[in-house]
């Protein structure tokens, strides 16, 4: 209509009722075939466009006569019209509440059509006598008139005076031949009286009957047929998904166009199936899907999980897992093959025979929507004995007793003197003002502190409880990169790990705190302290270092307790009982002093009292300060 009257100029006609006419929509660049049912003035003209079934007033402008080749094909719509039922009050037209009801229930929705065709009547009847049964959103099956009779807007009649009583058309019925005499046919049908379809779209509709044998076969057993593969040992393909275990997705190219040219189709005649009724899927089961775009798909239900089920998009190959409401019991054009195609990568086994994640997301990344090539190769008998040999021979070298990580037994402790003996001794690192550790030394050396004691700004001190511990580590530092990595996470593996200074102490992991990056939270044995680390800074730790005791001893300290009234507005977030202030004063208390402990107690909890210059308590000062109260 478009090639025929696109450039055409309007030439003055003298137009009659029932004249056949071509005809421009207003402020659309389309055209209808029509035909004038009324002059309403001498410039406006009543037309019915017989293709789409719509009446609509336009000017003369908007007419050309209609070529002699375009009316010789039927008309593309079917005037139809509901048998037992009649306007309600008395009249034989229906009211515009009616006519307003039905078309918001039927335009655009899928119905079953009943052709009301008797063996005693005449098939030429216009408009043809129909039931039109369609679903509501409740998922039910509905029948039209009874509807338009429970809302009180038709009234029951009989059929017979329904057929006597047809006018309108019946000597000008189109040629619509009616395959089945003397049976009743039923036919899935769209309603949709859209006057801007094109005109495809019409034709499309005119041919209803074949349409929906194909794609809507009301059925709740069967299967898709399984994909077709090309006849082609090489094929250029689409890849559309990589599956969790290894299997690629792929649509041929030369399938491509089919395959949307079926989900257009899909998509346009399957919109209103409403809520359907309660049904009990099965593994396996055919079906149609709404997905997660809103878009309808051929599918498979995969699994069912409470109230979701998980289900594969036959011709994409990906899964998603939706609930059971999107589902439909039908299965969409059955005759038509999957145009997905499952892959595996020839002669490819993975890692440990399962697909690990990463191997997956490396796939995707390297395939998914890529043209690809496919080479179709025969498929391989392996040797199970030959795989078990490869597997030795690929992963041997994991399995070196220097690449495994050896279970070591903790650190051995040291002993604090007996009670009431006063002992010299170095604070390591400040827990809290009441919590530190602590380790021994002699008076001779409480002078020569490390500079790497945390009472002076620092955390971790090089000073050795013994000369062959400190030539043991000096030795290590040299080597370290000799050393195999940590390969065994668990907590309290004894291992060697990096400290800031670019040194490498003995340490013990505590917890796994990330794990992209790895990082661990390690506790230098010696210290005390504790640092959050790469796994690049650990390594195993050589077995001869594990003979010394851990030199940092955790004791708390006697003699005072947080305060009553604590003024003090930051607390210490891991101990919220002491103030920030109070612990930057203990650690003023302690740093550069000499100390001396003593026990206290030793269960269940170590407990000393720390002294300076063997006489004054360092917690007196807190006290003093008001950050501490006596703790008798």
């Amino acid at each position: 209509m478009i090639a025929a009257y696109e450039n055409s100029k309007w030439e003055p006609v003298k137009w009659e009722n029932d004249m056949h006419c071509a005809v421009r929509i207003p402020d659309k660049n389309q055209w209808r075939r029509g035909q004038i049912i009324r002059m309403v003035t001498d410039t406006l003209v009543e037309v019915l466009l017989y293709d789409v079934g719509v009446q609509l007033v336009v000017n003369i402008n908007c007419l050309r006569e209609l070529q002699e080749n375009l009316k010789t094909m039927g008309r593309l719509s079917l005037e139809c019209s509901l048998v037992d039922i009649r306007p309600t009050g008395g009249s034989d037209k229906w009211t515009a509440t009616a006519c307003d009801c039905l078309s918001l229930y039927l335009t655009g929705a899928v119905a079953t059509m009943i052709l009301q065709a008797d063996s005693g009547e005449n098939n030429k009847t216009w408009p043809l006598p129909v039931k039109i049964f369609c679903r509501d959103e409740k998922g039910e099956r509905v029948d039209v008139s009874k509807y338009l009779i429970k809302k009180g807007l038709a009234l029951r009649e009989r059929r017979i005076n329904k057929l006597d009583n047809s006018h309108l058309l019946s000597e000008k019925s189109p040629e619509v031949p009616l395959e089945q005499e003397g049976s009743v046919v039923t036919k899935c049908v769209k309603i949709d009286f859209d006057p801007d379809k094109k005109a495809a779209d019409i034709i499309n509709e005119h041919k209803v009957s074949e349409f929906k044998e194909k794609i809507l076969e009301p059925r709740t057993t069967g299967c898709y047929k399984p994909p077709a593969i090309p006849n082609m040992q090489v094929f250029e393909a689409v890849v559309s998904c990589i599956g969790d275990d290894g299997t690629i997705f792929v649509v041929p190219k030369l399938s491509e166009f089919e395959l949307v040219k079926m989900m257009n189709e899909i998509q346009c005649n399957l919109k209103c199936l409403g809520l359907l009724e309660p049904y009990f899927w099965k593994k396996g089961e055919a079906c149609a899907v709404r997905g997660s775009d809103t878009m309808w798909y051929r599918g498979k239900v995969m699994e069912v999980v409470g109230g979701m089920i998980r289900v594969q998009y036959l011709d994409h190959g990906f899964t998603e897992k939706i609930p059971q409401c999107h589902l439909y019991p039908i299965l969409l054009y059955p005759d038509i093959p999957q145009f997905c195609i499952p892959c595996q990568l020839y002669n490819t086994i993975p890692v440990g025979n399962v697909w690990q994640p990463d191997a997956i997301e490396l796939l995707q990344e390297l395939l998914s929507k890529r043209q690809v090539e496919i080479h179709i190769m025969k498929p391989t008998d392996y040797n199970k004995k030959y795989e078990e040999e490869e597997w030795e021979i690929r992963f041997e070298e994991l399995l070196l007793s220097e690449t495994e990580t050896p279970v070591l037994p903790p650190y051995l402790s040291s002993a604090l003197p007996p009670s009431e003996e006063l002992y010299a001794v170095q604070v390591k690192h400040v827990v809290s003002p009441s919590e530190v550790y602590i380790c021994l030394d002699s008076v001779e050396n409480c002078n020569q502190y490390s500079q790497h004691s945390d009472t002076d700004d620092s955390e971790v001190s090089w000073e050795s409880e013994s000369k062959s511990l400190d030539e043991a580590l000096r030795r290590c530092n040299k080597n370290v990169k000799m050393f195999p990595p940590v390969t065994d996470f668990r907590t309290e593996m004894p291992c060697l790990a990096e400290y800031d200074d670019g040194l490498w102490y003995r340490a013990k992991i505590v917890s796994i705190k990330e794990f992209n990056p790895l990082t661990v939270l390690v506790q230098f044995v010696d210290y005390g302290s504790t640092e959050k680390l790469t796994a690049n800074r650990l390594c195993q730790i050589p077995l001869h270092l594990m003979q010394y005791p851990a030199r940092a001893i955790k004791v708390l300290l006697a003699g005072f307790k947080p305060p009553l009234r604590d003024l003090g507005k930051i607390r210490i977030p891991y101990c919220p009982k002491w103030s920030m202030e109070a612990l930057w004063a203990m650690i003023d208390c302690l740093q550069g002093k000499q100390l001396y402990a003593s026990s206290v107690a030793q269960a269940p909890e170590q407990t000393v009292t720390l002294y300076e210059d063997e006489q004054y308590p360092v917690h007196l000062s807190l006290v003093e300060m008001g950050l501490a109260d006596v703790d008798e």
